[in-house]
């Protein structure tokens, strides 16, 4: 049922208005009686009735009056104001303070219950819009952490699109202008550290995420391995060097709460500021470089003040990347060639530390490591940590980055039978025809979503480059056997328009077609 006002000075008005009501629409309304205008505000407030039958003009406060205080303290309230013809002016004013109609004295049946139908149907359309949003909302309550997950191991793993870094925190309503990330490196250097930590592991994040999110409004990673990562907005009108030290205090509380309630010892590295979402990743990775460092001046390092302390900038991230991509592609000497230019830049940076130099030598292996998805942390810390002069950490390191390239290598080859392989093959088998991501994902049962992932993850290249690239390589083998006409390998390759084609296999190869059946022809009459 919902609940009516009459709020009228005259009480056969109200009593004979009730009544009507009561005939036409019964069981429909509780109702609810006001003599002025005062008494409909204090009633709209006691009782928050549905809806309001209000006339204009009442002794003390009068209708618009009590319109105006109700409607600015409970702007949803449907009122109707009553009006005599005298006062249609009036119930205009009425109109403009949002009221949802008007009735003219004396109202006929089927305009009050067309009025109360009017009210009912826009309270019930509200009411299932309410109920849909309270739903869409518990949907999303429930997808938050999920999304929290995945945008925080996209910014640690680096292995994502920009549109879905935007996607997810345009879903978590998040608007960074600048952060700056936060490492917490659980230690494991003995046995009863490393069963501890599995033990209560859970219970750590939960805590972490308890402490943290409240007071900084960051983003909290799940545990990967033996690490957590904290992603923290930069709050403006802060100087940079201040929010370095209030990141430190959280660091060290972090540390001494978490040591204290699970009895596992923990290392903090914190990032620089820094800008946009790839900022955060690149102090993520400064945050996990100095938490590698094994120094045991402090246990929460920030990284401005490792550089500042050195003098220098630890290496570019540009030279990282370097070294990552020649470990990727499996090549020895290069990986060795950067390795040794980076390592000998560290020992000239640190030529009396070679406890600090260490710890950046493993740091940078850790990085190493996660890009190639290869290597146990913890044994890598502890192998690299008992090296004891410069020669023995270079030697050791260039051990194990030989080691991931023969292992990549070896698991490469044991993967031909594996699903990605069994995709390859399959495009390898239709990439003539209208073949789609879609369809290659069905063939090996899996989601395109996911498959797409997988498919730029091993590879290096989305599905569309890699279709693109093999019919541009069958189209320039079949252009140099001169047998067919362009148009004719056009559809041969997988094409439907030959203008089509020409315009990719220019951007493909930076020439036309034509050019390059030219070309092939120049060097078959060399030969």
């Amino acid at each position: 049922m919902y609940s009516l006002l009459i709020a009228d000075d005259e009480a056969l008005e109200r009593e004979g208005l009730e009544l009507m009501i009561r005939h036409m629409m019964p069981d429909t309304f509780t109702f609810l009686h006001a003599e002025n205008g005062r008494r409909a505000i204090q009633i709209a407030e006691e009782e928050r009735p549905d809806f309001i039958f209000m006339d204009i003009k009442m002794p003390g406060i009068q209708g618009l009056e009590a319109v105006r205080e109700i409607m600015s303290r409970y702007p949803s309230t449907k009122i109707v104001i009553i009006t005599a013809h005298d006062y249609f002016s009036y119930a205009k004013e009425g109109l403009a303070l949002g009221v949802r109609g008007y009735l003219l004295k004396p109202a006929s049946l089927a305009e009050v219950q067309n009025t109360l139908t009017m009210l009912i149907a826009e309270s019930e359309e509200e009411k299932r819009a309410r109920n849909d949003q309270l739903a869409l909302r518990e949907k999303l309550s429930q997808l938050m952490p999920l999304a929290e997950n995945e945008l925080s191991l996209m910014l640690m793993l680096e292995c994502v699109q920009e549109v879905e870094l935007e996607q997810l925190a345009g879903l978590l309503n998040l608007q960074w202008e600048k952060g700056y990330a936060m490492a917490l490196s659980f230690s494991r250097r003995s046995r009863k550290e490393l069963e501890t930590f599995q033990l209560v592991k859970k219970e750590i994040y939960e805590a972490v995420k308890q402490l943290a999110k409240p007071n900084l409004s960051c983003l909290v990673s799940p545990v990967v391995g033996y690490q957590m990562a904290l992603f923290i907005p930069f709050p403006s009108g802060k100087p940079g060097y201040s929010q370095r030290v209030i990141s430190l205090e959280w660091g060290e509380k972090i540390r001494g709460f978490i040591e204290e309630r699970f009895q596992v010892p923990l290392s903090v590295g914190i990032g620089s500021i820094r800008e946009g979402w790839d900022g955060m990743t690149r102090s993520y990775r400064e945050a996990v470089r100095v938490c590698a460092d094994d120094s045991d001046i402090v246990s929460v390092r920030h990284y401005d003040d490792i550089t500042h302390s050195s003098g220098q900038k630890i290496i570019s991230l540009d030279d990282e990347k370097k070294l990552l991509d020649a470990l990727l592609r499996h090549d020895k000497q290069e990986t060795t060639e950067r390795f040794s230019l980076l390592f000998e830049r560290l020992e000239q940076s640190e030529p009396r530390s070679f406890q600090r130099l260490r710890g950046e030598v493993v740091g940078l292996l850790l990085f190493l490591s996660r890009g190639v998805r290869y290597g146990d942390s913890a044994e890598l810390i502890s192998s690299l940590g008992a090296a004891e002069d410069a020669e023995a950490l270079h030697s050791g390191a260039l051990v194990w980055l030989n080691g991931w390239i023969d292992g990549m290598k070896q698991e490469k080859e044991q993967s031909r039978s594996s699903v990605l392989q069994r995709a390859l093959l399959y495009i390898g088998e239709k990439y003539k025809e209208d073949i789609s991501m879609e369809s290659s994902a069905e063939y090996v049962n899996l989601s395109p979503y996911y498959f797409s992932k997988l498919f730029k993850l091993q590879t290096g290249e989305t599905f569309i480059d890699y279709v693109t690239r093999l019919r541009i390589d069958e189209a320039k083998r079949l252009i140099a056997e001169q047998n067919l006409s362009l148009k004719e390998i056009c559809y041969e390759v997988g094409y439907n328009d030959p203008n089509y084609f020409s315009r990719v296999f220019k951007k493909t190869t930076g020439i036309t077609p034509s050019e390059y059946r030219q070309q092939a022809c120049a060097k078959s009459l060399l030969t």
